[in-house]
Formats: structure tokens, sequence, C-alpha cells
């Protein structure tokens, strides 16, 4: 399939639509692929990842209902310029890779906050065995 090779007329219409980002070589050149969700169909290649193209897009092959999409803001973009009727979600692979990365961050936080708190406990029962004055100890600060 040729890049902006065009839409293939037995794919007509498109109701539910996947956009997502396709590298033609990893690295060096990205572009937005194109998806009949709904026949589990590659349907077209974007040659960018443009709000632009993905809007042109839309506007040239009316009918789209749905577009599934990661949450970044260009497609989005692409998609409210484009189909405006179109209902907008994030596709499941992006929202459990936001959610995964939400929930790390949450853990380092916690994992800090936690050896944090050994640390000083660990300081008060030392300065306690040995008599000595207390350490202050600002848990979290």
């Amino acid at each position: 399939m040729a890049v902006s090779g065009g839409f293939h007329p037995d794919y007509l219409p498109v109701r539910v639509l996947g956009v997502d980002d396709w590298a033609l070589r990893r690295g060096q050149r990205y572009g937005t692929i194109l998806c009949d969700l709904e026949k589990r169909q590659v349907i077209d290649l974007l040659p960018d990842r443009t709000s632009g193209s993905l809007a042109d897009w839309l506007v040239s092959h009316p009918g789209v209902e749905i577009i599934s999409r990661d949450r970044g803001g260009e497609y989005a973009k692409g998609a409210a310029q484009g189909a405006p009727q179109a209902i907008q979600f994030a596709d499941r692979w992006h929202l459990l890779k936001n959610a995964r990365e939400t929930l790390q961050k949450s853990f380092i936080g916690i994992s800090n906050k936690f050896v944090k708190v050994s640390s000083c406990l660990l300081s008060e029962l030392l300065s306690y065995l040995l008599k000595a004055p207390s350490v202050n100890c600002y848990l979290f600060s």
C-alpha cells in the first residue's frame, strides 16, 4: 500500500476509524495509519502525523461516526476539524499505557516516602539506643 495512495472504494463507508502512528523506518520517518476497526483492515496511510492531513482525509471521506486514537493533540485536533460529528475516544492500548505510567509515578512517590520514613525511624531508634539527643526528622518535606 502506497503512502497517500488514495482510499479504496471497496472499504466505503468507514463508520469506526482507528488512527495511530506508523513508522516507515523507526526513528526516521513517521506517518499516520488509518484502519477500519469494524472490518479490521488498514485502509490508508498518510505521509505525516499532522492534524491537517487527518482533517483533509476525514473531509474527503464523510460518514465516520467514531474515531479511536491516541491521546495526542494533533489527532484530536484533526478529528475535530475533519469530522466534528464523530465521537472520539482514546484506544485501549494508549489508556493502559497512560494508566501504567501514572501508577509507576505513584509507586515511585510512595516508595520514596517509605524510604524517608524508614530512614527517620532508624535514626530515631539509634538515637534512643545510644541515648543521644534526638535527630530532627522531617518526614514529608
